[in-house]
């Protein structure tokens, strides 16, 4: 059903949210442990894909950079709708190793993916642009609704 690549990843996350099921680690432990990865991945590459995708509004910038380099998120699967001057609505379609382990251990998308995925996200998006914010829509989040979970970028003007 998965790809090597795929239950490789699917493996570490049931490893690193099997601690946090068990007590091993807090909700905050572990978004900081993530966040800490994220932010030492994008500080190693910000400067050569902010270059790569200059040419792109910033919330699709930050798209590009946060979905598709580093998520590794196949550009089918992850469908960009403007909503306004300056926020986009990102429907994600993609293969995720956090729906899968979760759908493993009994544990809530939405409270995984708010307490533990968000902030990290939300980093990576100020620091491309201070003014950038990230969000998702928590009653629209695969497997509760639909078949894709529904997120923004939205660069904040005032």
């Amino acid at each position: 059903m998965f790809s090597a690549k795929e239950q490789n990843a699917i493996n570490e996350k049931l490893a690193l949210l099997g601690e946090f099921k068990r007590g091993e680690i807090s909700s905050a432990g572990l978004a900081l442990s993530i966040a800490r990865r994220r932010m030492s991945w994008i500080h190693r590459n910000l400067n050569e894909l902010m270059q790569r995708y200059s040419y792109l509004p910033i919330e699709e910038r930050a798209h590009r950079i946060i979905f598709l380099e580093h998520m590794k998120i196949v550009p089918e699967h992850s469908e960009v709708v403007r909503v306004s001057p300056h926020k986009i609505r990102i429907n994600s379609y993609n293969f995720c190793p956090y729906l899968e382990a979760c759908n493993q251990l009994g544990l809530d998308t939405r409270y995984i993916c708010q307490k533990i995925g968000e902030h990290s996200i939300q980093l990576m998006c100020r620091i491309i642009s201070p003014n950038l914010y990230f969000s998702r829509n928590y009653d629209n989040i695969r497997p509760q609704s639909h078949e894709f979970c529904e997120e923004y970028i939205e660069l904040k003007t005032q």
